[in-house]
C-alpha cells in the first residue's frame, strides 16, 4: 500500500520501507536545497564535468567521464555509470537525473531532474567547434506517454542534423571589420541611418537550417507513436524544443513550444528571443491583461509541440548578427518560471557568470542557474545552456566550422512509463 511520498524525489513509498525505491535515499532524510558545491541540489551528487579538449583540427573533443562521489557514503568516484555506488550499493541517481556538457570557453549546458519530479524529462544536445556551437534544449510534455523518450530523440536528432549541416555566411557582411551593419541584425547592433541601403541578414540561412533540424526532430518524435510500448499510440510521446546554431557573431535559432532563448547583454534586461506557444501568450496578444493571463491555471498550456498528434511542424525561426558581446541562453521552463521578469533573468545570468566579481567558467555558471532553480523550489525539470557570442572583430575564425558533440555525463535514458 502506498502511504506517502519520498521527501527527496516525491516518489510514492511503500509501507514499512526504509529507503526510496526511486532515488535510494533514506526516507527520513530530506534533500538539501540550494547546494553551491556543483551538486544538483535535489539530493543527488552532481555529475563530473566533461572537459572539451582541443584536437589538432581545433575542434572540441569529448573527454572520458569520471565516476561521481557517492552522496550517501561519500566514497570518491564510486558511482558506476548505472547510478549505483560500488561501496554502499545505494542508488545515487539514475544516469539521466543530472547531465552536463562542457564546451570550455565556447558553451556549456546542464540538465537536472529538479526536486519534485521522479525523473528528468528534459534533454539537451551540445556540440562545439572553433567559434561555433550547436545547442538544443527539449522539454518532455508530462501529460503524454514517455515524454523523456520524446525529448531525448528530439534533442539528438536536431543536434545531429545541425552538426552535419553546412552553414553558409556571406563574407564581408555585418559584424566584420569595416562592414556596415545589416538591418535587423539583432542584439547589440547599432541602428542604421534612414538612408542606409538595406542588406540581408547574414544569419538567416543559419536559422533556416535550424528550422529544418527542428522539422527532422518532429518527424523522429512522431515515429515513436508506432514503436515500443503500445500505450504510445493512445497518448503520443511529445516535447517542446528550442535550438540555436552559432557561427562567429551569426546566430540562427528556432523553437516550437515554450522552451526559450534569451540574449543577455553586460547590462540591462534580458531580451527574450522566442515567443511561447502557450495559452497565455495567445490571450495576451488578444488584449487580456498579462498578469491576469499568467495567473490563470491554463497559462502554461502549450499550443504547439513535437509529436504524432501535433500536425504539420512549422517551427518559428529568428536570426541576428551580434554587434556587441553577450550571452545566448537557452532553457526549459524549469528555469524561466522562476525568473519571469527580464531584468531578474539577466541579473541571475550575470551573477552566475560572475561578471561583477570575476569570470566564472561557463559550466559553473550553468550549474549555478540550475542550483538557483532548485533552491527556488525545483518544481520542474531544469535545463540551461549558455553560449558567449562575440562580434566578428573579437573572434576572427571560419564561420563554416563544423562542430563535434560534447558527451553529456550519464546521458543514458530511462524509458520508463510516464505518469500523466
Amino acid at each position: 500500500m502506498i502511504l506517502t511520498e519520498c521527501d527527496s524525489c516525491a516518489e510514492g513509498r511503500a509501507s514499512g520501507a526504509s529507503f526510496c525505491e526511486a532515488c535510494g535515499r533514506p526516507l527520513d532524510e530530506t534533500a538539501a536545497v540550494g547546494s553551491t558545491d556543483g551538486l544538483s541540489g535535489n539530493g543527488e551528487g552532481g555529475e563530473s564535468a566533461v572537459p572539451a579538449d582541443s584536437g589538432t583540427n581545433g575542434m572540441a573533443a569529448a573527454a572520458a567521464k569520471r565516476g561521481r562521489n557517492c552522496p550517501h557514503c561519500g566514497a570518491p568516484g564510486a558511482v558506476d555509470p548505472d547510478g549505483y555506488c560500488e561501496q554502499c550499493g545505494m542508488l545515487a541517481g539514475r544516469p539521466r537525473h543530472h547531465t552536463e556538457a562542457d564546451g570550455d570557453l565556447v558553451a556549456a549546458a546542464v540538465s537536472d531532474r529538479g526536486r519534485r519530479h521522479s525523473r528528468n524529462e528534459d534533454a539537451m544536445w551540445l556540440a562545439v567547434g572553433a567559434d561555433a556551437a550547436d545547442v538544443v534544449v527539449c522539454d518532455g510534455v508530462s501529460s503524454s506517454f514517455d515524454p523523456d523518450a520524446a525529448s531525448e530523440i528530439a534533442a539528438r536528432t536536431a543536434g545531429e542534423l545541425l552538426s552535419r549541416a553546412q552553414h553558409p555566411v556571406e563574407p564581408g557582411t555585418a559584424g566584420e571589420p569595416g562592414a556596415e551593419p545589416a538591418e535587423g541584425t539583432g542584439p547589440g547592433t547599432p541602428a542604421l541611418e534612414d538612408d542606409a541601403p538595406e542588406k540581408p541578414e547574414p544569419a538567416l540561412p543559419i536559422a533556416e537550417i535550424v528550422g529544418m533540424a527542428i522539422q527532422g526532430a518532429g518527424q523522429a518524435v512522431a515515429a515513436l507513436a508506432s514503436t515500443g510500448d503500445p500505450r504510445r499510440k493512445i497518448s503520443n510521446p511529445a516535447c517542446t524544443i528550442v535550438a540555436a546554431a552559432v557561427r562567429g557573431p551569426h546566430v540562427g535559432f528556432g523553437w516550437v513550444g515554450d522552451s526559450r532563448a534569451y540574449w543577455v547583454s553586460p547590462t540591462g534586461p534580458a531580451a527574450q528571443l522566442t515567443e511561447d506557444d502557450s495559452w497565455a501568450r495567445h490571450v495576451i496578444a488578444m488584449g487580456v491583461d498579462p498578469r491576469t493571463a499568467m495567473n490563470d491555471p491554463k497559462a502554461h498550456a502549450i499550443t504547439a509541440w513535437l509529436g504524432a498528434d501535433a500536425g504539420p511542424i512549422i517551427p518559428h525561426i529568428g536570426a541576428f548578427t551580434a554587434g556587441a558581446a553577450g550571452h545566448l541562453v537557452l532553457c526549459s521552463d524549469g528555469l524561466w518560471n522562476y525568473l519571469t521578469d527580464p531584468a531578474d533573468f539577466a541579473d541571475a545570468v550575470r551573477s552566475a557568470l560572475g561578471l561583477a566579481t570575476g569570470p566564472r567558467p561557463l559550466l559553473e555558471a550553468a550549474r549555478a542557474l540550475v542550483t538557483y532553480a532548485n533552491s527556488a523550489g525545483g518544481a520542474d525539470n531544469i535545463t540551461v545552456a549558455i553560449v558567449p557570442v562575440h562580434p566578428r572583430f573579437e573572434a576572427e575564425t571560419d564561420s563554416d566550422a563544423e562542430t563535434e558533440p560534447i558527451e553529456t555525463a550519464n546521458a543514458a535514458s530511462d524509458n520508463e512509463p510516464s505518469e500523466a
